[in-house]
């Protein structure tokens, strides 16, 4: 006599409650996001379907899912997909994986980008370390007359960046390209940049093997090393504002959760004002904006204009 299959609802008991002893985070959730991949359905579909048994080639698959998922590889790269900013994106290993909290970073950028009596009729943004490309596609679906320029040292992460952009619809006005920082970026886009964004590598080199193991082990390093005090690419990116950004330009950069002092000083020190830190849903600083001076004021706090030190 054949095994009895299981029902959907039984694996995701079953599962759910395998996942909590584990230590997964969203154990139920998970569950139902890996079993649902396995049967083609959406998690509605799966409440609708829960006493639909599930055959032994499926159970097959999903077991494999949810051995993989136990062991810490993250549940985005083992279906392909993730959800930011209320859009589906496809992921790939080795190429790091966007995490909720960045979405403030995108809605800081498009409060920035769209302020009510906005004379930027055409906006032009830079993305400097785009990953898999939500924060400059999601900026370019979300404001239609943007063109984004976005940059990235791993060619992996470039070629998955451009073909979310081609799924969203948004690939005629985000241009990825390889290379470290703003070394790809042609001459002729100097000065031109109205804001820009990034997540950049922030941990401390030191407390990169302390980080949770679908984190350490799956996220690329060069998207997590910060340097020694997780503050090097920051600092890069601060040097760069006056070559790319126009005067009077917006920057908005994530963060860590207790980098917000240091974070907001490099700006300051490299000619920023109006320096602001936003929090997250924790109350946790997670991002931090600031407009570049704009020429007329950097004249007026030099020696010439009569207020330098």
């Amino acid at each position: 006599m054949s095994e009895k299959l299981k029902t959907v609802r039984e694996l995701i008991q079953a599962t759910a409650a395998y996942f909590e002893e584990k230590g997964i985070a969203s154990p139920r959730l998970d569950a139902e996001r890996l079993l649902g991949d396995v049967l083609g359905l959406a998690r509605i579909d799966l409440y609708l379907q829960h006493d639909r048994p599930v055959t032994a080639a499926e159970l097959d698959r999903y077991r494999d899912y949810v051995r993989r998922r136990a062991a810490g590889v993250p549940l985005q790269t083992l279906i392909g997909l993730t959800e930011f900013y209320s859009r589906s994106f496809r992921v790939e290993p080795g190429v790091f994986i966007p995490r909720p909290e960045t979405e403030i970073l995108v809605e800081e950028c498009v409060r920035l980008l769209t302020p009510a009596g906005s004379r930027l009729a055409a906006p032009l943004a830079l993305e400097v370390g785009t990953g898999s490309g939500v924060i400059a596609v999601s900026l370019a679906a979300e404001v239609p007359a943007l063109e984004v320029w976005a940059t990235d040292v791993n060619p992996a992460a470039v070629r998955l960046a451009e073909r979310n952009a081609r799924r969203l619809g948004v690939a005629s006005r985000v241009h990825v390209l390889e290379g470290d920082l703003f070394a790809p970026l042609p001459a002729r886009l100097a000065a031109r940049f109205d804001l820009l964004v990034s997540n950049p590598p922030y941990v401390r080199q030191d407390a990169i093997a302390g980080l949770p193991v679908e984190v350490a082990e799956h996220d690329p390093r060069e998207a997590l090393d910060g340097g020694r005090d997780g503050l090097t690419f920051y600092r890069a990116l601060a040097a760069g504002l006056d070559r790319w950004l126009r005067s009077d330009g917006l920057v908005a950069v994530e963060i860590g959760a207790d980098q917000d002092d240091d974070v907001t000083g490099i700006l300051r020190r490299a000619g920023c004002h109006g320096v602001q830190v936003v929090r997250d849903l924790n109350d946790l600083p997670r991002v931090v904006t600031a407009r570049r001076a704009a020429a007329k004021d950097v004249a007026a706090e030099s020696p010439a204009g009569g207020q330098g030190e």
